[in-house]
Formats: structure tokens, sequence, C-alpha cells
């Protein structure tokens, strides 16, 4: 590479790669310092190196620009073996940056519950005129004559606070075998909290009676089904005792589902004064702030999340900044919230962080985040974020879950969404979200709709200025056959009555248009010939639609620039020829197909842009022989030639001597394999990116590519130990230089996990389970 004649580019790489560097430097030091403690050596020396990194790489940016300007008159490089050099030592220490950005992520990946028990310790304030509340609710949930309890209050009084704090101590006590908290929310997904709870009552297994605390936060509907969630006293053989802790703004609704209810009230003055100095760095410090604090504070009228976001909002601004906010309080009308139903204070306090959002890109994800609400997954986020082109210069999916894992972090530490420690899943309070959906939305040109406020006159005037329309839990019915928005680059749709005739001109002429989303809808009979979808269409999701007659094969045909499709929990039974057409795709979720039997052989194959495949729950009938491949089903040999897969879920109930040796490559940085065995649920306990379910058979240890696998794997499920003595005899001699999590099944007879002390160099000795007779 000769420096020279690109040298503008190679600045951008180095640049690019300082600021990933110190993102993760930020990431890292943000929850691991007081995990691994001061004395955590590793963790210390990569520090110190990332330091040495970032300014190696800064002194290249200034060598290469000194550089690029010798050169002789006609522009030609006057020592172009100098230039050769650099353009080496760039490609050297971006290769250097990018690996010891891996090894960082390392660090971060400690257990989340720790994370999360983090979160609830450093932002929990246990008030004295609350502290009553907190212990009485313990108290109702140790007492064997209560089994429901419903906590009620204004929007922003901490209840969800509160309940968390619940269960962090809880955890600690270990009077309930598990504790399970979900948010509920407006519109509430059944399936991930029914599944959530079933995975963790699931996880302390061979008890006969198991006592399990769910929390479930932010009610809204009275009549919420508690059997529908799964809650019914059994699990299989065992008997599971429940008690419920339940939260909502309305007494009303948790009254109906518990037996005794505490409401949350406002703060005392005192109180509300302490919380903004302690969150604002104490403004008795600065010369001139005090008096500005004070009147500020009074403004929130001592509603917790009110003081919280503006003290938060107003740390290391300057004086000007102060009386600019006083200022702005002081001018806004005496009494009830604004017509959004937001405090005042709090929607001054919003739009402070808000005006901090300085890129167009992290305003954008601010509103989706808002959009898709409460517990949302960072997969949707990720989905939609790439089909509308929201981060700029990325080349992959991995680069880009990265920078929405930069984006959300950014967005948690300006208060703009609920820190919940997790890596999966984002939280944005619903006041933050009104705003959002009120006041950030008609800068975008989005219009966002709820059952709750249908699609009226003015909306269908505005039509021709909408960017993006995202109606939830909306009626299409109210749709006109044909949308007037020749702006349209997003469209979302999840029907309340999930029967959808929709016109089949509907997106007709919208070019423009790159990402639809339509979810949870049954699709009534409708010719899918006269369906038109636009080629330059980059994201589409057809997730938990019942897809009837139509033909999705002559859709996809089309499509020849979709880079994300996702049919999650939908019912289709054969993936269509056409999709092998898709050569651009990069992400392929089919997650919770259960209908899905048939895969023509040579459609995976074909997708050679794949970088991550999805099918956990789905598809199992892989052809094993070749007489079979040639019968109706694709072979696993078919994910071979993917020489760019990163990510897979994947579940393998074939013969084990039939894996294809490079099955699994060096290239997957994030896996959740099932190979034989029952299993039933795919979410890691402990949210480790490489999850490996293995059933001990005959032939494992002499597989090539499950040993290279178990190398890699960072969380370990095995059945079918019957007659196991020593595991890693059984599997691999060698050990497993990154397996952190162990969980054994059938393992009774199990006598050594391993006889020789580097076998597990960083196995968390506290994530051993259900195994009893170990020496």
């Amino acid at each position: 590479m000769l420096v020279h004649k690109d040298q503008s580019n190679v600045i951008k790489m180095l640049r690019k790669q300082i600021a990933d560097l110190e993102d993760e430097k930020e990431s890292v030091k943000r929850y691991t310092e007081d995990y691994y403690g001061d004395g955590a050596e590793p963790l210390q020396n990569w520090l110190e190196n990332t330091s040495n990194f970032i300014q190696t790489a800064h002194k290249l940016v200034d060598d290469i620009g000194k550089h690029g300007k010798n050169k002789c008159p006609i522009g030609l490089c006057l020592n172009p073996k100098s230039s050769y050099q650099l353009g080496k030592k760039a490609d050297q220490i971006c290769k250097d940056i990018a690996a010891h950005v891996q090894k960082g992520r390392r660090f971060s990946d400690i257990p989340l519950s720790y994370r999360q028990e983090k979160v609830a310790a450093d932002r929990f304030e246990d008030f004295e005129s609350r502290s009553g509340v907190l212990k009485d609710i313990m108290e109702a949930l140790r007492s064997p004559c209560i089994n429901k309890i419903g906590v009620y209050g204004q929007p922003g009084m901490g209840k969800t606070m509160m309940v968390r704090e619940v269960k962090r101590r809880f955890e600690q006590e270990g009077l309930f075998d598990a504790v399970i908290m979900a948010t509920v929310g407006r519109n509430p997904d059944l399936p991930r909290i029914q599944d959530e709870i079933a995975r963790v009552s699931n996880e302390q297994t061979g008890l006969i009676e198991k006592k399990v605390l769910v929390i479930l936060d932010d009610l809204w509907e009275r009549g919420l089904s508690l059997e529908l969630l799964g809650i019914n006293g059994k699990e299989g053989d065992n008997v599971v005792s429940y008690k419920l802790l339940l939260t909502s703004r309305a007494r009303d609704v948790v009254s109906l589902l518990s037996e005794t209810q505490f409401e949350i009230h406002i703060l005392r003055w005192e109180e509300a004064w302490n919380l903004f100095k302690k969150t604002a760095d104490d403004p008795d410090k600065s010369r001139g702030l005090p008096f500005y604090a004070e009147e500020i504070t009074k403004k929130c009228e001592e509603l917790p999340i009110a003081v919280a976001t503006l003290a938060n909002a107003l740390r290391r601004r300057n004086l000007i900044e102060w009386k600019t906010t006083l200022r702005q309080l002081q001018s806004l009308p005496k009494g009830q919230p604004n017509s959004s139903q937001i405090p005042q204070s709090l929607c001054s306090a919003i739009e402070l962080h808000y005006s901090g959002l300085k890129s167009n890109e992290l305003q954008q994800i601010f509103l989706l985040c808002s959009l898709l609400g409460q517990n949302a997954t960072i997969q949707n986020l990720l989905k939609y974020g790439i089909g509308l082109s929201l981060f700029p210069g990325v080349k992959s999916i991995e680069e880009a879950r990265a920078q929405v894992l930069i984006l959300v972090t950014k967005l948690r530490d300006s208060s703009l969404l609920l820190d919940n420690g997790s890596s999966l899943y984002f939280d944005v309070h619903d006041l933050v979200r009104d705003f959002a959906t009120s006041t950030v939305s008609k800068k975008f040109g989005v219009l966002a709709l709820t059952e709750s406020a249908p699609i009226n006159g003015s909306h269908m005037e505005a039509m021709e200025s909408i960017n993006w329309i995202y109606l939830s839990n909306g009626d299409a019915s109210q749709l006109p056959n044909e949308l007037k928005c020749p702006k349209l680059t997003f469209f979302h749709l999840s029907e309340k009555s999930p029967s959808l005739a929709s016109p089949p001109n509907l997106f007709r002429d919208k070019e423009g248009l790159k990402v639809l989303s339509l979810s949870k809808i049954k699709f009534l009979s409708i010719p899918s010939s006269s369906i038109s979808l636009p080629k330059n269409l980059c994201t589409l999701c057809l997730d938990q639609v019942k897809l009837g007659a139509i033909n999705i094969g002559t859709i996809m045909g089309e499509l020849e620039n979709l880079q994300v499709l996702s049919l999650a929990g939908s019912d289709i039974g054969a993936l269509p020829m056409q999709m092998g057409q898709l050569t651009k795709l990069k992400l392929l979720d089919l997650s919770d197909c259960t209908e899905l039997k048939v895969i023509p052989p040579g459609v995976l194959s074909s997708l050679s842009g794949l970088e991550e495949l999805y099918m956990r729950n789905s598809f199992v009938q892989w052809a094993e022989g070749i007489e079979e491949h040639e019968n109706q089903n694709a072979s696993l040999a078919e994910l071979e030639p993917l020489e760019l897969l990163t990510t897979m879920e994947v579940h393998v109930i074939c013969n084990i001597q039939k894996i294809p040796e490079g099955l699994f490559s060096e290239n997957l940085a994030r896996f959740k394999v099932f190979l034989r065995g029952r299993w039933n649920h795919w979410n890691s306990s402990w949210g480790s990116p490489k999850l490996l379910k293995l059933k001990l058979d005959a032939g494992i240890s002499s597989s090539h590519s499950i040993r290279k696998l178990l190398k890699k794997t960072n969380e370990l499920h095995l059945e079918g130990l019957i007659g196991v003595k020593n595991v890693v005899n059984e599997l691999d001699e060698e050990g497993f230089q990154e397996l952190k999590y162990l969980c054994v099944q059938d393992g009774l007879e199990i006598q050594h996990i391993v006889s020789v002390e580097h076998a597990f160099p960083v196995l968390e000795p506290d994530s051993f389970s259900n195994y009893k007779k170990l020496e």
C-alpha cells in the first residue's frame, strides 16, 4: 500500500480504529474495574496497552500527514520506500488494535447478574420516606399468607427502581429458587415474557418444589391472564410455588390482580435536594451554582425521575446553561403536565439531554429505540438500522452490531435509555418514549400511532412529508388503498386484530422504501402476483406472520438489494428456491419457524454474502447423505462454503459422524449450537456469546468439528453423562481455554470435572450446576 496515493483513506481507517479502541476502553472500565478489583493484573495490563496503542496510532496519523506533503510538483511521492513502510505499519497496527479490542471484550463479558446487580446498587436510593414501603413489600413477599403484591404510583415515581432493589435483595437472600423480572408495558410481548419465565423457572432442576418470585413491571391492562404467561403452579412433574410482585401507574390495575397494594409517593424536599446534589456532582462546590441548583430542584416538584434526569443533564455544564435551564423551567405553565402527559420539568430535562446528541444518526437511533419501546431487542434495532443506513462506514453486520452497542451505551449514559445492564435488550422509560414520539418525531417526519391514537384526517393530509410510519397495535383497515408518501423509507405495522387484507398496491411506487416490517399479522387471501415491493428494499421483517396462501417466493425474487430478511415466528413451511437469488443478503433469521420442514438443496449455499444465520427452535430435518440431499432437503455441508458467516444458531439432531469437518469455521464469533439431546431453551443463562448444548454420544471425542467448537465455547451444557466419571477425558484432554460456565444434566456418576489444573483456566466456580458428587 503506497500511502501517498490513498492517504485520506488510511488516516480515516486509523482514526476509526482509534475511536473503536477508545470506546472499548470506556466500555471495559465502566463495569469491570470493581468486578476484577484493582489488583487484577491482566485488566490493568490491557488498559495500559490500550493507552500505548492509542498513542502509537495518533503518532502514525501525524507521520502519514507529514509524509503526504512531501511530493514533487506533479503529485508523485519523492520517497516511495518510506511510503510503503508507513502503509505497512498502518495495516499492522489496525490488525493489532482489532485483536486488542477483542481481548477487551473478554473483560467486559462479566456475568449479566453482576452487571444488573451493580446497576441496581448504583442507581437505587434508599430514601427515608420510602424505606418503610420497601420493608413492607419485603415482609409481604416473605409471608406465607400473601402471594400477590401490587405497587402503584404516578409515572416517574421510581416504581421500577424499587422492585429492582427488591429483586436484588432477594437474590442475595436466597429465599427463592429463582427471581424473574419482566417489563409488560402497553403492548406486551407475551411470547418473550412466557419464554423468560419458563427459562428461569427451569434452571433450578432436581427440585421437587420450586419457589419462584415473578416481578411484572408496568402493567396497563387489568385483564392480563397470569396463566397465559405460564404462571400456573406446574412445571413438568414438579410443583412451582409462585409469588407475584406487580407495578402499575393505576391502583385499579394492580388491585384486581393482587391481594395487597403499596403506593409510592413523591419525595420529601430534603430528599429531592440531596438527590439533585449527589447526581449533579454537588453544585455547592462550584461558585455561583447553589442558587440555581436549588431553584431548579424546586421546579422538579419532588418527582424522582425529573430530579435525577435534570441533575444528570447539568453535570459538567457551565453556569450559562444552568441559568438557561432555570429560565426555561420558570417560563413553563404551572400545574398539570403538557398535552403528552409528561411533567414539564421532565420534558425540559429530556430536551436538555436530547440536545446533546450531536449526530443525526444518534438522534434517529434514539427515536427508533423509543418507537420499539420497553424491553426491546438490540437485534431489531440492528435490523432496522442497517436498512435505514444509520451506521455509515460499516462494512459488516459485526461492525454494525458493535456500532449499535456503542450508540445504545451513549444513550444510556445520557439518561435517555434506562441502564438495564444487558447487551441483548434495551429499555426506555415510558415518559421518555412519549417525549420522543410527540416531539422528536416531528423533526424527522415520523408518524407514530397506537390503538389509542388512530389515523385521522390530519395524518392523511401530512402523508406527503412523512418519512417513517410506525403503527403499533394499529388498525390497518384505516390505511388507504395506496399510500401517498413519496418520501417513505420505513414502514412498520403490528396489528391488534391480526387478520389483514392488505391492499396489494399499498407499497407500489415506493422506490425509496428501505425497511418494511409487518408483525403478528395473518394475511387473508391476496394474489401473490399482485403484491409489489420496491427492488431497493434493504430490510424485510415478517415476524410472527401467518403467510397463508401467499407465495413468498414470487416476492423475494425481485428483492435484489435485500440485506436483512427476518421470518422469525412465521408459519413458513418451505423456503422458496427464489431465496437463493438474494446474493446481497447478510442476515437471515428463521428463529421459531416451527412449521419449516423443507429447505431445498442449493438455497443456503447460494447466499454467498450471508454473515448471520439464526435457526433456533426451527428447522432440524437436515439431509445426512447424498441420497437424502437429492431427495428434498439441504444438508449441513451447504453451510461450509459461507465464508463470511460469523454468527450461527442451529439445532443438529443427526448422527455426529455426519457433521461436516468445516461446519464450524474459525470466523464464528457468536454461536448457539444444540447437538442432539432434548434442549428447550435457547437463551444463555449467563448472556454468553458462544453457547453449546451437547448430548454426549459415541464418536463425540473423535469429531474434529465438535472438538474445534468446544475450544471456543464460553458456556457448555452437557446431557447423557451416564457412566461418565471424568468430563475432560471424555471430551478433550487438552481442556477448554475459553469456557466460563458449565452445566450438567443426568450426570449423577460424575466424580471429576477435570484431573489437571489448566483444563478450565477461566471457569467461574459458581457456574457449576446440577451435580453433587464431585471430589
